[in-house]
């Protein structure tokens, strides 16, 4: 709801979400309660969710995923990577790191971009199928062999991180390849072919603000996803109520009937000062709460 323009209206934005709920295919779990760590949705579950509201944003130019198979297992990381497979087919660009994947995971990617230590390019390109056209340059540039057993991407990080028993530098051999020229020319080609396109001199509604929906609107959404997390958890409500009337009766019947006079109203400005410090306290109890159940 907050994520698109306010030009979009709400029928179009839930239509789009059930869009996403079915490319992702959580349907079985679409009304569930993320919950904390150890309940509500699993492990994969949540990066479907992640995924999935990324989505529904709307993204115009890219979709940008930080180790979406981090803490999944073989199953769940090949379930990501083919739907962002789909993704990628459909037209939607996708920019992820990954961390070691399997050769499997490998080549659902097309493209890498293989930094060394310090931010230092080392390889930019096409991967090939079956990692070849990878290994090529690697193999082409003094590295060893990769055999057919290897994970292409292990063998990479070994090739580069080799230490004692390689010293080329990779960074060195990347600026001076023609792989890089070829980079290079086909980034100046697509400038010179955007630089003839007309620029758009009406952005959409919201599209420049800094958020794309009004402050009157995000207060409203907001206010209600409080209240309904609120409605799920009647103890915690309860309890906080209990607290408050019995931290007010303490303090009422503790400064009951004080004397008109001038330790008197010391004594009742006191106890405004302890009510307010009551319910200071119940703000500090109610915030981590929220910050658990929303993360």
């Amino acid at each position: 709801m907050l994520r698109q323009p306010a030009s979009v209206s709400m029928e179009e934005k839930y239509e789009f979400v059930e869009k996403v709920i079915d490319m992702l295919n959580m349907g079985d779990f679409a009304n569930a309660i993320v919950g904390i760590p150890g309940e509500g949705l699993n492990v994969e579950q949540r990066k479907l969710l992640t995924i999935g509201v990324e989505l529904a944003a709307r993204p115009k130019l890219l979709l940008f995923l930080d180790e979406p198979t981090s803490g999944l297992d073989s199953q769940s990381s090949w379930a990501i990577c083919a739907f962002l497979r789909k993704l990628a087919d459909a037209g939607q660009a996708v920019l992820c790191t990954v961390h070691q994947p399997s050769a499997i995971l490998f080549q659902e990617f097309d493209r890498l971009l293989f930094l060394a230590r310090g931010g230092r390019t080392v390889y930019f390109g096409k991967i090939g199928k079956n990692s070849r056209t990878l290994l090529d340059y690697f193999e082409s540039n003094g590295a060893r062999k990769c055999e057919d057993a290897e994970n292409p991407a292990e063998y990479m990080i070994e090739t580069v991180n080799n230490g004692p028993r390689d010293k080329q530098d990779w960074h060195a051999i990347w600026k001076a390849s023609p792989e890089r020229s070829g980079v290079e020319a086909e980034i100046d080609r697509l400038h010179a072919e955007k630089a003839n396109e007309p620029v758009a001199v009406e952005a959409e509604s919201g599209e420049q603000a800094e958020f794309a929906a009004p402050l009157a609107r995000q207060f409203q959404i907001v206010t209600n996803r409080v209240f309904q997390q609120y409605w799920r958890m009647p103890e915690y409500v309860l309890s906080k109520f209990v607290l408050s009337i019995l931290g007010g009766l303490f303090v009422g019947f503790t400064f009951y009937d004080v004397n008109a006079t001038q330790a008197g109203m010391a004594n009742v400005m006191f106890a405004i000062f302890m009510i307010t410090a009551l319910f200071s306290t119940l703000v500090q109890q109610v915030c981590p709460h929220s910050a658990v159940c929303s993360g």
